[in-house]
């Protein structure tokens, strides 16, 4: 875990000479919206002297998808400007498999679409837990696509794992094994 930007800490989960992962804290941005945003993982990933690609010309430094602010999990960025452009078209050629699991409020019925796979869905009473994989690595244009410009703000995901092939090694990443959903009714204690 790196303590940064005095008052935001990331984990690592893949740190090698041209691309780094990590993992995005719920409530955070990726990069910052205005040149002068803190706070953000981009920022943090500077203040500990990451070198990323593009820094001299972007807000977005290096970043090859982007989770929105209540959303968590993995994130990709690229730390050479030819990595950048080596993961930017394998993400344009759909070659980059996100793995996320998605919560929905149970009311509210995904649209088929070629962005997601669904791998498992479960019900929990009110909510519904999906496991998806998806070649869009843009949670909001998930959302949009899946559920709708109505329902898309009321999805929390959770980017778990993904499968990045570059030229030398198949890289999978992830904070955990894919695991079939539990099949557990949840109950709330009395008060």
């Amino acid at each position: 875990m790196l303590p940064v930007d005095n008052e935001l800490a990331i984990d690592l989960w893949y740190e090698g000479p041209t691309f780094l992962i990590a993992d995005k804290p719920f409530g955070v941005s990726v990069y910052p919206m205005e040149s002068h945003s803190r706070g953000t993982l981009v920022n943090a990933l500077l203040q500990s002297n990451r070198w990323l690609a593009e820094m001299e010309t972007s807000i977005s430094p290096g970043v090859i998808h982007v989770l929105r602010p209540e959303d968590r999990g993995l994130t990709l960025v690229a730390k050479s400007d030819d990595m950048a452009s080596e993961l930017r078209e394998l993400y344009q050629k759909s070659a980059i498999t996100f793995s996320y699991r998605v919560q929905v409020p149970s009311s509210i019925k995904p649209t088929a679409t070629d962005a997601v796979r669904i791998f498992d869905t479960h019900a929990y009473g009110e909510l519904t837990i999906y496991d998806i994989d998806s070649p869009v690595g843009n949670t909001e244009e998930v959302a949009r696509k899946w559920l709708g410009p109505e329902a898309m703000h009321l999805a929390r995901f959770v980017c778990y794992r993904m499968i990045v092939p570059t030229p030398t090694k198949m890289f999978q990443i992830g904070l955990g094994e894919r695991v079939l959903l539990p099949d557990i009714d949840l109950y709330t204690a009395p008060t």
